[in-house]
């Protein structure tokens, strides 16, 4: 499948993540939910120039993101967690199975039933993340954060919107089709700020037609 353009743009899809290859020459991504950076490594080996910023708040995973781009300079970490608002202490749910944490007690629990332990993570908001970063713009940005999307991109504001090529998200509405509504009210937002869908659906768990979807701008 390719995207209309001069340059007819390749869509690609690194983990589950879905994206059009039609970079500049200086490519900035940012991978919120970096787990142990399986996605952030092929991003670079498709990308060697690209500067990642990669958001994690698993101190265990940081550990093995540390090790695993020690000797990568154009790769940042924080570790933390991307919400609407900015605050010091948010509770987190940490899974034996490191996809399933969560905000969700009961999303952790899904995975490993009786097996999670509650942490306290920084939660900063988006525009304080590229503040921080000092991101003038991101080409993509990589969501995968285990239902901490609907708080993201429910409440995504222009100036950032306007920061933001790509978007390609994981919508956790599979776990439980009552939370469908706030999938489908994120991406109204998208697309009122301009973004286009294209969505992927999954049979997992409980299904849903929202699986890997990404935002693009025509």
């Amino acid at each position: 499948m390719t995207r209309g353009s001069s340059t007819e743009a390749k869509l690609r899809e690194i983990r589950g993540h879905s994206f059009w290859d039609d970079f500049g020459e200086a490519i900035v991504a940012v991978d919120l939910g970096a787990n142990v950076g399986s996605f952030a490594s092929e991003f670079l080996a498709l990308y060697p120039a690209a500067s990642l910023i990669l958001v994690e708040a698993d101190p265990y995973l940081n550990g093995i993101l540390r090790r695993t781009f020690a000797s990568s300079s154009q790769v940042r970490l924080f570790q933390g967690l991307v919400g609407a608002e900015c605050s010091p202490n948010a509770r987190f749910f940490l899974c034996k199975v490191p996809e399933g944490n969560s905000v969700f007690q009961s999303f952790a629990s899904g995975w490993a039933p009786g097996e999670t332990r509650e942490i306290e993570a920084e939660v900063i908001s988006l525009g304080a993340l590229f503040e921080l970063a000092r991101c003038e713009r991101v080409d993509l940005l990589k969501v995968d954060i285990e239902g901490s999307e609907w708080d993201v991109l429910g409440r995504l504001g222009e100036p950032e919107a306007r920061r933001i090529g790509q978007i390609s998200v994981e919508f956790h509405d599979f776990m439980d089709p009552a939370l469908r509504p706030r999938t489908e009210n994120c991406i109204r937002r998208l697309e009122e700020l301009g973004y286009t869908a294209l969505c992927r659906p999954t049979d997992r768990v409980h299904g849903s037609p929202y699986f890997d979807c990404l935002f693009y701008r025509r």
